[in-house]
């Protein structure tokens, strides 16, 4: 008796035949992979990186429309394990062979949908932890290190839902800011900000 059929008996199935070994097989295989693959992902992303090295491309966009949305390998894996479980179970309940298979395409086909669905959430729920300075631009906040003529200092700002410590420099470099002055950001270059001073006057009047 090979090991497999060994396995069968343990799940009480070692009498199938026919087309029940098949949903048999993709169930149990299905299941295992997708198990796996579920445990390293919560580990933390350690499953595409193994998919990468044995040649697959796990990393689909899922922010694509309609089908994309299942054509990843968490779906393909939830595809053939649920075509299993399902066509086995409408199999073994006296269903036609025509029957289980269409119960195991349509359930297999929904499990699919219904996975991409939870992966895209899971994606969009993720933060961009990216700081992107252009997103400054505007932006008012207080001087953190003072502004020396010509000179690169520090300002507070609050962009991307986060206040900010940033370099910066002063838009008319013959002027100096101590720290605490009013600024507000009027450009960007790279990682530095171009700011210009602010009067409390002005502020407040913004504020009402």
């Amino acid at each position: 008796m090979s090991l497999f059929s060994k396995f069968l008996d343990l799940l009480g199935l070692g009498s199938i035949t026919g087309i029940d070994i098949l949903f048999a097989v993709m169930a149990i295989i299905g299941t295992f992979l997708f198990l796996i693959y579920f445990v390293l992902i919560l580990i933390g992303g350690v499953a595409d990186g193994a998919l990468e090295v044995a040649g697959f491309d796990a990393d689909f966009d899922m922010g694509a429309e309609g089908v994309f949305h299942m054509l990843t390998i968490q779906g393909i894996l939830s595809f053939i394990m649920m075509f299993g479980i399902a066509g086995l179970a409408v199999s073994q309940g006296d269903g036609s062979d025509l029957l289980a298979i269409a119960v195991a395409i349509v359930s297999g086909t929904f499990s699919m949908w219904i996975i991409g669905k939870v992966f895209q959430v899971m994606k969009s729920l993720e933060v961009d932890g990216t700081v992107k300075h252009s997103l400054a631009i505007g932006a008012q906040g207080k001087v953190y290190m003072e502004i020396r003529a010509g000179e690169t200092g520090q300002v507070q700002v609050e962009f991307q839902n986060a206040m900010r410590t940033c370099d910066a420099v002063l838009e008319d470099e013959k002027l100096w800011l101590k720290t605490g002055k009013f600024v507000e950001v009027v450009k960007v270059i790279g990682e530095t900000l171009i700011v210009k001073p602010l009067s409390v006057s002005t502020v407040m009047a913004e504020e009402e």
